[in-house]
């Protein structure tokens, strides 16, 4: 069930306070090699608590659950270089594996830590495990719901594109179902998977190096929250 905060809410505050937002210039831009289609920046679902504490220019706290070490400080400095005047602090945990055991770890982190944004990168343990989607979808909603019920903003990041190994199409059936409940639920994601796909193409079409892609996830991540708080 869609709640009242994700139909948008916060979207009747004052056209002044939106000014604000819209004036700001997204002044750190994208790397070179990090750029992507703007398509690939959209949200399907809206950051309300989120644009609400930058409307007010207060701290926002941001909690990353991913199945690797984050470059934290790269996430909070793409988003205050964006977001110029807005605080950002920006913790990470690892996940324990499958998104049943996030799940059941998100609920312990976000009761202790009251982050105002979760970010959940999600479905690569399940995507190497075979996991079933329809039970894997299921979670995503119990999430969704959950963390609704709680107050945080949660956004999804599907899985990381890696090309030329044999697991890869693994993740194909996982990122579309993510998207589905993205859309299903307006919970908003980052399209890590079509983005990395999308930079290691223009890297062989050009006949450029293959570059280390992770530093451009933190700078991805922080457009799309950007964009989704200005729109």
């Amino acid at each position: 069930m869609v709640s009242l905060r994700k139909l948008g809410a916060v979207r009747c505050l004052a056209a002044s306070a939106l000014v604000v937002l819209t004036a700001w210039p997204s002044a750190a831009g994208f790397s070179p090699h990090c750029k992507v289609p703007d398509a690939y920046l959209k949200f399907a679902g809206n950051l309300d608590r989120t644009e609400a504490l930058i409307l007010r220019k207060r701290p926002v706290r941001v909690l990353v659950l991913a199945p690797a070490a984050q470059a934290v400080q790269t996430l909070e400095n793409a988003l205050e270089g964006r977001m110029p005047g807005v605080s950002f602090d920006v913790s990470a945990s690892l996940s324990p594996g499958l998104a049943e055991e996030d799940f059941e770890s998100m609920r312990t982190l976000v009761s202790r830590a009251a982050p105002d944004l979760v970010i959940w990168q999600v479905g690569t343990a399940d995507a190497l495990a075979s996991s079933n989607i329809d039970e894997f979808e299921l979670v995503l909603d119990k999430a969704s719901d959950w963390i609704d019920r709680q107050g945080p903003d949660l956004v999804f990041v599907d899985p990381p594109f890696v090309p030329h190994v044999k697991h890869e199409r693994l993740y194909v059936p996982i990122v579309g179902e993510i998207e589905e409940v993205s859309k299903s639920e307006a919970v908003p994601v980052i399209r890590r998977y079509a983005s990395m796909q999308y930079l290691s193409q223009q890297s062989a079409k050009l006949a450029l190096p293959v570059l280390d892609q992770k530093p451009c996830v933190a700078e991805i991540m922080a457009e799309a929250i950007t964009r989704s708080v200005q729109q």
